[in-house]
C-alpha cells in the first residue's frame, strides 16, 4: 500500500531472536491459543508486517509478547514497530494508562458490566505485566479523593467489603465464576469506588483499599474462570495497585501469586517463576502463616512447570510447614485449606511424572470438599480423569468424567471454561471405548 514503510524495528527483533518469519507466526498462533483465540498466521503474514502493515488488535500485542519471551525483556507494540492505533475515543483504554488504581477499577467495571462494551475488553490482550516492587519502600500510587464534602467512610463500610468477599468466594465455589460476575463488577463500580474516594481516617482508608483489592482479586479469578484471560489480567493488575496503595504486603503478595499462576497457564514459565519469587520476597515474614503457605504452594506449581523439580518439592514442604502453624480465621484471604494444598501438590506430582501420587492427592482433596462446591468438584474429577488416563486406566478415568459432568451442570453457564473440551481432547485416543462413547454422547446431548 502506498505510504507504507518497512518495519525495521520488527526486522531487528527477528534477527535478535534468531527467528524466521515462520517461527514468529507459529509463536503468535500458540499464544493466541493460550488466550482463547484461533489464529492461522504464516510466514506470508509476517512478511506483510515487515513491509509495513499492522496486524489487528490484539495480535499486535501478541507479537510483542512472543518476541519478548524470546529475547528476555518486555516489549510493547511500539517496540515492535507497530504505531499505536487511533483510540477513537476509547476512554477505557485511556483510563487504563492512569496511575490511579481507583480510576482504572471504575472504568473497567463499568465497561465490564455493560454487555456491549464487555466483548472488546474480553478480546483484548495485555502486552506486558506491571513492574513489580522489589523494595516495599517505594511511594504507593496516588488515589484521587472526593472534594464534594460527602459522608465520611467508616470501619462499618470496610467490614461490609469483607463480608461481600466471603459471600462472593462462597458463591464462586458453589456455582462457578460466571455466577454473579457482572453483579460484582457493578458492586465495585457503584458501591466500592465511591467509598475509596470518600473522606476517611487513614486506618479506615487502608482497610477499604485492602477490601477493594480482595474483591478485585475475586473478580479477576471469576473472569479467568469464564475464559476472559486478558480482562482477568487487567483486574489482577488493578488489585496489585490497590494493595500497594493500602500498603498491605499480604494482599500485594497474593496478587503477585495470582499473576504468577496466570503466567504459568499462559505458558510463560520464566515470568511465572519471577512473579512467584517476588511474591514471597515482598511477603517476607510479615504476613500470616496461611498466606505464606498459599504463596509457597503457588511457587511450587510454577517452578515445576519451569522444570525446577527439586525447588518445587522444597516449596511444597515449606507450604505444609506454614500451614501447620496457621491460626487465622476462616475466610478467602485469611486461611488456606488443606484440600487446596493437596490440589497444588497433585499438580506438582503430575509434572514430576508421579501419576499415582497425584491421583492419591486429588482423591484426598476431593474427599474433603463440601458436596455443593461444584466448581472444585468439577475441576478435581476432571483432573483425576486426566491423571488416570496417564496410566491408561480408562474405565476409572471415564467414571470421573461423568462425575465432572454432573457437577459442571450445576454451574452457571460459562464457568470452568475449557475444562470439558480438554477432557474430550484427552479421550480422543480411546474414542472406540464404549464408556468413552457414552460420555461423548451425553456431552453432546447437553442443552448448552
Amino acid at each position: 500500500m502506498k505510504g507504507r514503510r518497512p518495519n525495521r524495528l520488527l526486522a531487528a527483533l527477528l534477527a535478535e531472536a534468531d527467528w524466521s518469519a515462520g517461527d514468529l507466526a507459529r509463536a503468535v498462533n500458540l499464544l493466541g491459543t493460550a488466550h482463547g483465540l484461533t489464529l492461522r498466521y504464516d510466514r506470508t503474514s509476517v512478511a506483510h508486517w515487515l513491509n509495513g502493515s499492522r496486524p489487528r488488535p490484539p495480535v499486535d500485542e501478541l507479537v510483542g509478547q512472543a518476541l519478548g519471551r524470546r529475547v528476555g525483556r518486555r516489549l510493547t507494540p511500539a517496540d515492535t514497530g507497530f504505531d499505536a492505533p487511533d483510540a477513537g475515543g476509547d476512554t477505557v483504554a485511556a483510563v487504563l494508562r492512569s496511575d490511579d488504581p481507583v480510576r482504572r477499577l471504575a472504568a473497567l467495571c463499568r465497561a465490564d458490566a455493560d454487555p456491549t462494551r464487555r466483548a472488546p475488553l474480553a478480546r483484548s490482550v495485555v502486552s506486558a505485566p506491571p513492574p513489580v516492587l522489589r523494595g516495599w519502600d517505594k511511594s504507593p500510587p496516588p488515589v484521587v479523593r472526593t472534594t464534594d464534602g460527602g459522608r465520611q467512610a467508616t470501619s462499618a463500610d470496610a467490614a461490609r467489603l469483607t463480608t461481600m468477599a466471603s459471600y462472593s468466594a462462597l458463591m464462586g465455589e458453589k456455582y462457578g465464576g460466571a455466577h454473579g460476575r457482572p453483579a460484582l463488577a457493578l458492586y465495585l463500580s457503584d458501591d466500592v469506588v465511591p467509598l475509596l474516594t470518600a473522606p476517611a481516617d487513614p486506618a479506615v482508608r487502608s482497610s477499604l483499599l485492602t477490601g477493594a483489592a480482595h474483591l478485585t482479586l475475586l473478580l479477576a479469578a471469576m473472569t479467568s474462570d469464564v475464559g476472559h484471560t486478558a480482562l482477568a489480567l487487567h483486574y489482577y493488575n488493578v488489585a496489585l495497585s490497590l494493595a500497594h496503595a493500602a500498603e498491605d504486603r499480604g494482599a500485594y503478595a497474593i496478587a503477585l501469586r495470582c499473576l504468577s499462576v496466570q503466567a504459568h497457564r499462559l505458558g510463560d514459565h520464566r515470568q511465572a517463576v519471577e512473579l512467584g519469587e517476588a511474591a514471597l520476597g515482598v511477603a517476607g515474614t510479615a504476613v500470616p502463616h496461611a498466606t505464606r503457605a498459599f504463596l509457597h504452594a503457588g511457587r511450587a506449581v510454577v517452578r515445576a512447570g519451569a522444570g525446577g523439580h527439586r525447588p518445587a518439592a522444597a516449596d511444597l514442604v515449606a507450604a505444609e510447614r506454614q500451614l501447620t502453624l496457621a491460626t487465622g480465621p476462616e475466610g478467602p484471604f485469611t486461611s488456606y485449606p488443606e484440600t487446596a494444598l493437596r490440589y497444588q501438590r497433585a499438580e506438582v506430582l503430575a509434572r514430576l511424572g508421579d501419576h499415582n501420587g497425584a491421583a492419591a492427592e486429588l482423591a484426598r482433596s476431593l474427599a474433603g470438599r463440601p458436596a455443593d462446591h461444584h466448581k472444585a468438584r468439577t475441576l478435581l474429577h476432571a483432573q483425576l480423569a486426566q491423571v488416570l488416563l496417564g496410566t491408561h486406566e480408562v474405565e476409572a478415568a471415564v467414571e470421573h468424567c461423568f462425575h465432572a459432568l454432573g457437577h459442571y451442570q450445576q454451574l452457571a453457564t460459562g464457568s470452568v471454561h475449557g475444562t470439558l473440551p480438554r477432557l474430550v481432547q484427552r479421550l480422543a485416543p480411546y474414542q472406540r471405548h464404549p464408556r468413552v462413547r457414552a460420555f461423548r454422547e451425553r456431552l453432546r446431548a447437553m442443552p448448552r
